[in-house]
This record gives structure tokens, C-alpha cells and sequence, in this order.
């Protein structure tokens, strides 16, 4: 089979298209076809070496986490799935799976054949939903319904969403529309887009300092602030813009802990989607997509070919929604 092969740590210019064997299931594990599989900010961070002390990878490496294709073959054990059976889902590599003690492990969904542990990981994909938009829905659905969940979102609250434009934003900024105030950062260029997701105001992060801004329309600060994007100091920064008692929800590696920033009124809450998974998870997200709550959340699309090229797009610019790589589809558009 064809398959995306990481050799090394390193940038995925490093990344080449080879052949591969052609994974077999084990116990409690389903082989798949794969159809799409869509590029996740934590797939560069894991093969450029940014988080090898927390996830240590084996080369050579098939990245890929987000998937949708059709079962071809069935471990021993495994209820539930059927071949021939249209599927999308989430598995991670080992060293993830075991570190966070999560039942979803994977060959690498970036090839033409994968494996994947068997469990609430995995969905049978509705009809109406094309294998490409399933391929984008595991990560961002699961951890904006975290997000979601885990903020205990009063009705007229004042949230401001910080990376509103990127694949999770397309989830909890929909989620929430209508529900809460939103004030969403982002850029001139995709403010179209942020806004048809639903914000009610927005702030250009490239015109303007996010946290003095926010204050300046709200004087008494926001009641929570969902960050998608930044890290370290910028964060610490952005939270000024809380109002005493105020919640930060996290979704960013790497988040500051607690003390950093020198507020003891504050609640910080990190969540990590993949933790948060139940048997209902994946329909739920793919019911609200169905249902028009969720958008389309392709922004571009790629063949097997341009694999490589699909990362280093996703790497070098900055980009709103989600990019899918289709082991069936002809040039990036």
C-alpha cells in the first residue's frame, strides 16, 4: 500500500509517499480502507519533535490520527462493526494512547490501509455525510463538545473565543451561538467566515491587543475565555480581559499552569477531547452537522499525491477550518 512515511523528527519536507506493508488487525482491532483523513495541529507536533518526551514516536511513522473509510477486516473479538461497513473516527499513535490511557490506537491513518482499536472511538459514518467532512469531524468535534461541556455555559454570558477561525472553533463557536455573547478573535481576511459561524463581535489579533481590547467593549471583563491558539506569555496576557471569578478553558499543549497567572479568582480548566469520549460522541457531532448547526468544515482539499505538500501548506500558512487529504480526490483546491 501507498502510505505518508516520517523517517525522522523533523519538518514534513522530510515527509516521502512509500510503499508499505499493509497493517493487519489483532485482537479487538478493525482494518480500514481508508477513504480521507484530515491534518490536526498535534500531527506537526508530534513529528517535528515539539512533544517527543510526552509522545515518542517509532520511525519509520505514518501520521494521521482523523479518518473515515470502510472496514475490510475484523480482529478477533471485535462486536459491533461489519465488514464492508462505512466508518469515521480517532486513533492515535501508542506512546499518546497509553500516556493518556485511551483505547484508540492506529497504524497511521495517512495511508491507504490502516488498523484501529476497536471502541467509542470509531463511528459507522450517516449517510448524507461525505467520507471527506467525517474525516474532518473526530478531533475538533470531540474536543469542542468538551470544550462545551466542561464550561458550564450560562445563557447572556460574555465568552471570548480566542483562534475562533481554526478547526475547533468551527465546532464550539457554533455550539454556543445564540446561547452565549461571543467575541471572537481572528483577521481581516476571515472575517466573513467567523462570523457565519455565529460570533456575535470580532477582534483582528494582528490590528489590535486582544485583552485591552476586549476591555475596552467590556469594562467589567468577560465571564470565560475559550483559547484555541495561544500559549505561554500571550495567554497570561489575554486573560486579563477576565472578569473576577472568570473561567479560562484551554485546548493548547503546553498550557500555563494555574499559578502563571497570578490570580487565585481564576478557575483554568485544560481539556483534552480525546479524554471525553463516550459511545454517543462521534453521532452527536455528525447529528448536528446533519442538522445544519455545525458547517461544512473543509477549507481545503487534497489527493494522496499531494499528501506531503498538504502538510507543508498546513505547517507554513495560517488557515482556517480543516485540510483533508482523499486517497480518491485529484489536485489541492
Amino acid at each position: 500500500m501507498k502510505a505518508l512515511v516520517a523517517r525522522q523528527y523533523g519538518p514534513p519536507d522530510l515527509f516521502t509517499i512509500e510503499d508499505r506493508p499493509v497493517p493487519e488487525p489483532g485482537p479487538g482491532w478493525l482494518q480500514v480502507r481508508v477513504r480521507a483523513a484530515s491534518i490536526n495541529p498535534a500531527d506537526l507536533l508530534m513529528t517535528d519533535g515539539t512533544i517527543r518526551e510526552m509522545v515518542p514516536l517509532d520511525f519509520p511513522y505514518i501520521p494521521g490520527t482523523d479518518f473515515a473509510g470502510t472496514v475490510t477486516k475484523l480482529g478477533p473479538g471485535v462486536d459491533g462493526f461489519s465488514v464492508g461497513e462505512e466508518v469515521f473516527g480517532f486513533g492515535a499513535p501508542p506512546s499518546f494512547a497509553q500516556g493518556v490511557g485511551i483505547s484508540a490506537v492506529t497504524s497511521g491513518a495517512m495511508a491507504e490501509y490502516a488498523v484501529f482499536q476497536a471502541g467509542a472511538y470509531l463511528a459507522r459514518r450517516p449517510d448524507g455525510v461525505s467520507p471527506e467532512v467525517a474525516a474532518a469531524l473526530p478531533s475538533t468535534g470531540m474536543t469542542g463538545l468538551a470544550v462545551v461541556e466542561a464550561g458550564g455555559f450560562e445563557p447572556g454570558e460574555k465568552v471570548l473565543v480566542i483562534g475562533a477561525g481554526g478547526g475547533i472553533g468551527s465546532v464550539v463557536v457554533p455550539l454556543l451561538a445564540g446561547r452565549v455573547e461571543i467575541i471572537a478573535t481572528t483577521t481581516g481576511e476571515d472575517e466573513n467566515y467567523v462570523r457565519k459561524l455565529g460570533a456575535g463581535s470580532l477582534i483582528d489579533y494582528l490590528e489590535t491587543d486582544i485583552a485591552e481590547e476586549t476591555l475596552r467593549r467590556h469594562p467589567g471583563g468577560v465571564d470565560a475565555i475559550i483559547n484555541l491558539a495561544l500559549k505561554g506569555e500571550p495567554l497570561i496576557e489575554a486573560a486579563k480581559a477576565l472578569r473576577p471569578g472568570g473561567r479560562l478553558l484551554s485546548t493548547t499543549p503546553g498550557s500555563p499552569q494555574p499559578s502563571a497567572f497570578g490570580r487565585d479568582d481564576l478557575t483554568v480548566t485544560v481539556v483534552m477531547g480525546t479524554l471525553k469520549v463516550r459511545n454517543d460522541t462521534l453521532p452527536t457531532i455528525a447529528a448536528r452537522l446533519l442538522d445544519g448547526t455545525l458547517p461544512d468544515p473543509i477549507s481545503r482539499r487534497y489527493g494522496f499525491d499531494d499528501a506531503v505538500r498538504a502538510f507543508q501548506d498546513f505547517a507554513g500558512m495560517r488557515h482556517r477550518g480543516k485540510f483533508v487529504v482523499s486517497m480518491a480526490e485529484g489536485p489541492a483546491r
